[in-house]
């Protein structure tokens, strides 16, 4: 396998809304399969299905403490990755909302334009 299959099987992992929400919540520091599950608001063991997926790819790692095993991301430059990608969307999300609001912007000066157009041909009788 080259670098960009790699690359793709790793991005292939990390193409699901659960496993960047893991990711997300994982970038203040280490966290159990219960606190996770609450914090996404989805069961333990759909978490800790995901987790193992990340955890074979080396995305997460853990660390047992007693009975407890905590996950955390395995390198930071993962989160750093997810932060990118997410800025990028909002700053595209942000283009978008302001493209919509001077389309509204146009469509509603055009509407009071063509509403005041017909009112003076109207009262001048411009047929």
């Amino acid at each position: 396998m080259n670098i960009f299959e790699f690359q793709a099987d790793l991005s292939k992992t990390m193409a699901n809304p659960l496993r960047l929400a893991i990711l997300h919540f994982l970038r203040d520091g280490e966290k159990k399969v219960n606190e996770l599950a609450e914090l996404i608001g989805v069961s333990q063991s759909n978490v800790s299905q995901h987790l193992a997926l990340m955890r074979q790819r080396q995305i997460v790692k853990t660390r047992k403490l007693g009975t407890n095993i905590y996950y955390s991301v395995s390198n930071p430059k993962i989160s750093q990755a997810c932060d990118m990608v997410r800025e990028v969307l909002i700053e595209q999300l942000r283009q978008k909302q302001e493209l919509i609001k001077k389309t509204i912007r146009c469509r509603i000066t055009k509407n009071i334009f063509v509403h005041f157009e017909s009112r003076l041909i109207k009262y001048f009788n411009f047929y």
